[in-house]
């Protein structure tokens, strides 16, 4: 059954319509039961794609570098404002704009989540749990899409303290599109609204109907999620408890050394695969990045960051140094996730994270020793020998460990940039010049930097006066 309703994205400035669910059309359906609210969650909120959506998550971090070989043509150029991390990103060298979609992208979820809820909170309980399995995904999509608004868009969390005046995004509670113009809410308020959301998507998926399925939200992306915004509050003892209740209660495994070392010849075996037993959730598509995946030569493109190919390659028995599980022998071709033999959408959460987060919040609170066996359960099914084993003698050795190996293990799965953000990490990024590339210049994005905060898309700095704006700096070369 194809559904259909007429809805405009949040764009924090809205046009009055009280009515928009009572217009009909013949070709449109308004959805009245459980059934059909079900297909319009996996139509509009799951299955729906994104184009470029959080494309400048993987340029911004420093899983990428950039590649020239011959100046036929340079692929790089729409992108050279996010890799330098540009005070104006949505600007190209060229002068053209690339408005960055993500905030309407995210903003639209959130006001479908908001009617769907609304609309199926009134239908009348049904035995099988329906009504409870649709408000914990929507609760759970809802908390999702503001949590990458926020560690988008708004500052990094910082304390409990700094929360509460920090800059967050704006809230949008309604159910219809309205004359109205949104302001950013604090960090401190978007962080209790997700933890509110996630906290209630749980109960409800708990006695709601059970769907074995990764294309569907479920308790275990739920749990995940806690973790990370756990994390980001430095909720340590949380982080533990939430991590131990996924890890006892799910089916999902770490993806077994054997699946990265069988036949993993390109695409055709990709690393991400429905297959692979440990992905959590899978939802909506987006483009591949330009610059990548490109086979042509005598161009300039991006690739795989040099230093994460030797911080890989150092230990030849690791198996993500395989130039066919992660990227082709230049780096200018990516494998991890293929969408034609993946089987899934490119957007996923794999049951290794919870492994890395718990073991974060076991080193912060004086557990080294569980730390390191968290990360163990990893390591030893993506390195070759007998029985691998990671040890740290002192906290500071295990926190870089787990860095490091975080970033192998999550490299080019937007992860990283908000690891980024959330270590206030400093990033360089070298740009040839097409004309030579032996000449380049060297970006450098600080620790801390203000420009770890997105500039708004450029139709809302224009439509909204009232939103405040972060204070970029300029782009930083070093000399």
């Amino acid at each position: 059954m194809k559904i259909g309703i007429y809805i405009l994205p949040l764009v924090c400035s809205f046009v009055a319509c009280s009515d928009f669910l009572d217009y009909k059309d013949n070709d449109k359906i308004i959805p009245s039961e459980l059934v059909e609210y079900n297909e319009l969650i996996y139509g509009e909120l799951i299955d729906k794609s994104s184009s470029s959506t959080c494309y400048n998550l993987l340029i911004m971090s420093d899983d990428v570098g950039s590649w020239v070989k011959g100046n036929s043509s340079d692929e790089r150029i729409r992108y050279k404002n996010w890799y330098s991390w540009a005070k104006e990103t949505q600007i190209t060298p060229d002068g053209d704009e690339m408005i960055d979609p993500a905030w309407e992208f995210l903003y639209h979820k959130i006001l479908m989540c908001n009617v769907i809820e609304n609309d199926v909170s009134v239908i009348e309980d049904d035995l099988e749990g329906v009504k409870y399995r649709l408000l914990g995904e929507v609760q759970a999509i809802r908390a999702m899409s503001y949590w990458y608004l926020v560690n988008m868009y708004g500052e990094p969390y910082r304390s409990a303290e700094q929360a509460k005046t920090a800059m967050g995004v704006p809230v949008n509670k309604e159910i219809s599109i309205l004359d109205k113009i949104y302001e950013r809410e604090s960090l401190s308020t978007i962080y209790e609204l997700i933890e509110e959301n996630l906290k209630s998507a749980l109960v409800n998926l708990g006695k709601g109907e059970q769907k074995n399925t990764i294309f569907r939200p479920n308790k275990d992306v739920v749990r995940l999620f806690l973790s990370r915004i756990y994390l980001e509050q430095k909720r340590y003892g949380d982080v533990i408890t939430v991590c131990n209740d996924l890890l006892e209660e799910t089916n999902k495994s770490i993806l077994p050394l054997e699946k990265m070392t069988g036949n993993n010849y390109s695409n055709e075996h990709p690393v991400i695969s429905r297959d692979g037993g440990n992905l959590l959730f899978s939802w909506w598509n987006r483009d591949a990045v330009s610059g990548f995946n490109s086979n042509s030569y005598s161009i300039g493109k991006y690739c795989v960051s040099p230093d994460l190919k030797n911080m890989i390659k150092q230990n030849p028995d690791d198996v993500r140094g395989n130039s066919y599980v992660y990227w082709d022998y230049d780096g200018a071709v990516l494998y991890k996730f293929s969408e034609s033999n993946s089987k899934c959408y490119r957007m996923c959460y794999r049951i290794e994270e919870a492994y890395f987060n718990r073991a974060e919040a076991y080193i912060y609170t004086d557990q080294r020793d569980l730390a390191m066996q968290d990360l163990t359960q990893v390591y030893k099914q993506r390195v070759k020998g007998e029985e691998p084993k990671l040890e740290a003698s002192v906290d500071e050795a295990a926190i870089e460990i787990l860095r490091n190996e975080k970033r192998k293990e999550f490299c080019f799965e937007d992860i990283r940039w908000f690891d980024i953000r959330r270590w206030g990490l400093p990033v360089e990024h070298q740009y040839q010049d097409i004309n030579d590339e032996n000449e380049y210049q060297t970006f450098v994005l600080e620790a801390e930097s203000p420009n770890y905060i997105l500039p708004l898309p450029l139709d809302i700095q224009r439509r909204n006066e009232k939103i405040e704006q972060v204070v970029r700096v300029e782009t930083i070369v070093k000399k």
